[in-house]
């Protein structure tokens, strides 16, 4: 049982990191624009693939790009809980057989 908390933990960690990242990516964008920087997308398209969602956020209101973020920083937490899981799940293979 102990070995199934540590994977837990292990992949809400990757979750929680995968919903935080986007949020992130959003105030270093604020900010760089604010500065009168323009930087490359690129990045955020590897580290958060839904931020292509932004896009059509340009005449929306506050609230609702807010409301489209938060989805969208949900379905990147589901996306990185995934390799989250493997990781988790190794270390636990890796746990048994050692204690073995």
């Amino acid at each position: 049982m102990r070995h199934l908390r540590k994977t837990l933990e292990v992949v809400v960690g990757f979750a929680a990191a995968g919903f935080i990242v986007p949020w992130f990516l959003l105030a270093f964008y604020i900010i760089a624009h604010r500065m009168g920087y323009d930087p490359s997308t690129t990045p955020a398209l590897y580290l958060c693939p839904f931020s292509f969602w932004a896009l059509g956020l340009e005449k929306a209101s506050l609230a609702q790009a807010l409301v489209v973020w938060l989805i969208m920083s949900l379905f990147n937490a589901g996306l990185y809980a995934i390799p989250g899981l493997l990781v988790g799940t190794a270390m636990g293979i890796v746990r048994l057989w050692k204690s073995n």
